[in-house]
């Protein structure tokens, strides 16, 4: 599970980059396009891998101890 943690991290930073590069104003309409793009695929990615661990917990709670 520490390999889910890292890939969570991971996009976090990406998208804390991202947002840099849209703050500044060198990115063209088609690069601000690309990156919002790869901003929302990886936004969904991270939502898809904390509903997992989400459930994840929830069945270990479920189970008898």
């Amino acid at each position: 599970m520490s390999g889910d943690g890292a890939r969570l991290r991971e996009i976090s930073a990406r998208l804390r980059e991202i947002a840099a590069e849209l703050d500044g104003e060198g990115a063209s309409d088609e690069q601000a396009a690309a990156l919002a793009a790869e901003a929302a695929g990886l936004s969904a990615e991270a939502v898809e891998e904390a509903n997992r661990r989400a459930r994840e917990a929830a069945e270990d709670r479920e189970l008898p101890g």
